[in-house]
């Protein structure tokens, strides 16, 4: 433990695969060292960014949370971590709000911030209950795009002096266009031929993301382009049945499913086209990630999405309208350099408004602004 230091303690509920644990994992290991000391709890369990915060940290801790309303041994746990590495700023994240609340006042930490990723949809009277309640004892709460800040204050209720916005930061150095030659060794590599048009995705495999909507695509797809193919990245609860789907549907040939991968910015580059078929976003990671690598976008508009994505960067379409999704996805597999364009665009965009440092020092000054 060093001394003069900003002790920041990052609480989530696990480290997997996804938006919110990569945007954790860069704050902890971007953030300035000289000022800062970050640790990290996890309340349920570990996952791919784990080991990763873990070296950047100071201090890194598993509680492991039992199943029911709130877990009193995990909370004295966690006070007990708190009070030990003598925390100055609890930061929490989606689902920690309670316990982030609670720990902090009666550890007297200097500040409690959370961070709202985004809300399900429809979102649940108890989620808007706990974190309504938890904001009261908190310092900050943070909307990672305009929309969200703005439901924030308008559905849940949260004073708004105490909503900031806190829009995400992509590494744009580590997700980057490929030279050519490297780009063709790279989709060889992930068994993609030569004459293959191909529209990815990566995400956790859970309903909020609507793939279910975006197989169902894409048979109208390949009747367009034939050799259209759908690489989906990540896993999660509905594997199984998005499988099933594109067997039952005849396209299992043209949906390639890569499980979960920690080397998504060796995946992107390949790709043609990322979709975003999701149901609810804040500011999506996956889609800064995938602009960053010079790839136009076709996102459902919906949350922070409408801030993202413009005419210049790609397209969007009304939430599960098939016909517009379509249409959007086979225009740019059939115009390439209208999509060539559109990725050039994008990550001119992502280069001037959406760097990792701007959002790093963002935060930091939100913590010394509570110390």
């Amino acid at each position: 433990m060093s001394v003069g230091k900003t002790r920041v303690l990052f609480l989530v509920l696990e480290m997997d695969l996804g938006g919110l644990q990569r945007l954790v994992s860069l704050l902890i290991d971007k953030i300035d060292k000289k000022r800062f000391e970050p640790y990290i709890a996890c309340l349920d369990r570990g996952g791919v960014f784990f080991e990763q915060a873990t070296r950047a940290s100071a201090g890194s801790y598993i509680l492991g949370r039992k199943p029911g309303l709130f877990d009193r041994h995990l909370f004295f746990q966690l006070l007990n971590v708190v009070k030990q590495n003598k925390i100055d700023i609890i930061h929490s994240h989606n689902g920690c709000s309670s316990y982030a609340a609670l720990t902090g006042r009666l550890a007297g930490v200097k500040g409690i911030i959370h961070t709202d990723h985004g809300r399900l949809v429809p979102d649940k009277k108890s989620a808007i209950l706990e974190d309504r309640v938890s904001a009261m004892l908190m310092n900050r709460f943070i909307g990672v795009s305009a929309e969200l800040s703005e439901y924030l204050v308008s559905t849940l209720r949260i004073n708004g002096k105490k909503v900031r916005t806190v829009i995400n930061g992509v590494n744009d150095q580590t997700f980057c266009p490929l030279k050519p030659e490297d780009r063709l060794a790279r989709r060889a590599q992930l068994g993609i031929a030569p004459g293959d048009k191909v529209i990815g995705t990566v995400c956790r495999l859970d309903p909020i993301k609507n793939l279910d909507f975006m197989i169902a695509c894409m048979p109208a797809i390949v009747r367009n382009v034939p050799g259209a193919k759908l690489v989906i990245a990540g896993d999660g609860p509905e594997r199984a049945s998005l499988i099933a789907k594109a067997e039952s549907l005849g396209v299992s040939s043209s949906v390639r499913f890569l499980g979960l991968r920690r080397d998504t910015e060796k995946i992107m580059p390949a790709l043609d086209i990322y979709a975003c078929t999701s149901l609810s976003e804040g500011t999506s990671m996956t889609i800064l990630e995938a602009m960053a690598c010079g790839l136009p976008v076709v996102a459902s508009a919906v949350g922070g999405n409408v801030r993202l994505i413009d005419q210049s960067s790609g397209l969007l379409f009304t939430l599960d309208d098939s016909e517009k999704f379509v249409d959007a996805v086979t225009s740019l597999l059939l115009n390439e350099s209208a999509s060539v364009e559109l990725g050039h665009q994008g990550r001119r965009k992502v280069e001037a408004e959406f760097g990792l440092e701007r959002m790093v020092r963002t935060y930091e000054e939100l913590y010394a602004e509570l110390m």
